[in-house]
């Protein structure tokens, strides 16, 4: 039996994440999940606001609302958790964002979704526009540098998988559609085959999730 930590930049449990996500392992497999935000007050989750210069990142609370957080001041934390799976018996450790993060100190391996996501998204399109549907449009210029790295142009809108409704995917989609992109991209390990199906309803274009490319390669570790 293999065990995974899961670490979320928001709150524990991610029950919109972690049902997805053992469909594509082993019966056998053994999920731990950590939260970025699990032990902190709100005064302190208040504190980890975006300041100017920092990187806005986007996730969920317990509650099922969106938060966001500065990605600089939340790296120290999630070092801190993957401190604490190297004390237990973990095979494999999932940083659950796509945003793109330093290597962090571990000898368990860690899967970096960003970095899988870019390559596997490179070798299915090779190169052009990408339409990326993100939870704020705050994050625009932090993907389309990211998209950039792999020869990607980007038209960038935004959609909260958290906190958005059906007719704001179905706008999202109908504006990406103006735009002369080869795929639509939800990049965000918060979207789900759910939302998919709503931008399908709108669209010919191909339709990529992050978390499932991210959970079909993970499978084949284990």
């Amino acid at each position: 039996m293999k065990t995974i930590c899961v670490i979320t930049i928001g709150q524990t449990p991610r029950t919109d994440m972690i049902p997805p996500l053992k469909s594509y392992l082993p019966n056998d497999t053994r999920i731990i999940e950590k939260g970025v935000l699990d032990s902190l007050s709100i005064e302190e989750i208040q504190n980890l606001c975006v300041e100017d210069g920092q990187t806005t990142l986007v996730s969920r609370l317990k509650n099922g609302k969106s938060v966001v957080v500065s990605k600089e001041k939340v790296i120290p934390i999630i070092q801190k958790l993957i401190d604490e799976c190297q004390k237990t018996e973990i095979d494999l450790i999932l940083l659950a964002c796509t945003g793109k993060f330093p290597f962090f100190l571990s000898e368990i391996p860690v899967i970096y979704p960003d970095f899988l996501l870019n390559y596997a998204v490179k070798g299915l399109l090779r190169e052009g526009k990408l339409g990326v549907i993100v939870p704020l449009i705050q994050q625009s210029e932090m993907i389309s540098d990211k998209w950039n790295e792999v020869d990607f142009k980007t038209y960038i809108t935004s959609t909260s998988p958290y906190d958005g409704s059906h007719e704001e995917f179905v706008q999202a989609t109908k504006r990406i559609n103006e735009s002369q992109v080869q795929a639509i991209l939800l990049d965000c390990m918060g979207y789900s085959n759910e939302m998919k199906n709503i931008i399908r309803e709108h669209t010919n274009k191909p339709i990529i999730i992050a978390r499932n490319i991210i959970y079909a390669n993970l499978a084949e570790l284990l």
